[in-house]
């Protein structure tokens, strides 16, 4: 049998012709492997790959913020509320408790936050967003509102209100104090208020107080607000 002969004739062609592999790739290389030097080790040694360090420098941007068409929508989305008043009528000596429904709608033109990252502005305008307002803020907000019933009239309210979270920086639970000024019956009035928010400040109720005005001395709101 010629097998013997066949299988060492092989695997001298193997050898031959990996030596001759080795051989090609030094001259390609036009460096040639120093005396001595295994001929199984690749010379030179391929180059390590160089890896780019991670960057852990973190940038922080302002996210842009100005009004858009789904924005204005929502501002013209109002807060339902009930006011309360006492009313003399005519002909009459005492005072009786009248009650009206009214809509109140709020726009913020400016706003200061405490409570984002002091790394990105502290300041809004119109557009507020909810982690800005309900994380503690103090704003300057106009509210307008219609109160039918024995009020029966339009009421514009400048004033200043501050918000303070109460759970996971405002986002479950927050509440807001604030002061209003109003005219009414050629007179100017003041009004207290103080309010309570939840889901993300979106949800809340309102009760505005003035002690020194009769027709309107309470209104609860219900408010909607989102941005």
């Amino acid at each position: 049998m010629k097998i013997a002969p066949t299988i060492a004739f092989a695997i001298a062609l193997g050898i031959s012709l990996a030596g001759a592999e080795r051989v090609a790739f030094a001259s390609d290389r036009n460096d040639p492997a120093p005396p001595g030097a295994d001929p199984l080790v690749p010379f030179p040694p391929p180059t390590p790959k160089v890896i780019a360090p991670v960057d852990r420098q973190y940038v922080y941007s302002d996210v842009p913020i100005h009004p858009t068409f789904p924005w204005l929508g929502l501002q013209l989305l109002p807060s339902p509320e009930v006011a309360f008043g006492n009313v003399r009528p005519a002909g009459k000596t005492d005072a009786e408790i009248e009650t009206a429904f009214g809509l109140r709608w709020q726009l913020t033109p400016v706003l200061w936050s405490w409570g984002v990252n002091r790394r990105v502005t502290r300041w809004r305008f119109f557009v507020v967003d909810p982690l800005a307002r309900h994380s503690g803020s103090i704003e300057i907000p106009l509210n307008l509102e219609y109160i039918w019933g024995h009020v029966d009239r339009m009421v514009v309210r400048p004033g200043v209100r501050a918000y303070f979270p109460l759970a996971h920086r405002g986002e479950y639970l927050s509440m807001s104090l604030g002061t209003s000024t109003y005219a009414y019956d050629e007179q100017m009035r003041v009004a207290y208020d103080a309010g309570l928010y939840i889901l993300y400040g979106t949800l809340g109720i309102q009760a505005t107080v003035a002690p020194n005005h009769g027709p309107l001395s309470a209104i609860g709101t219900i408010r909607i607000k989102y941005f």
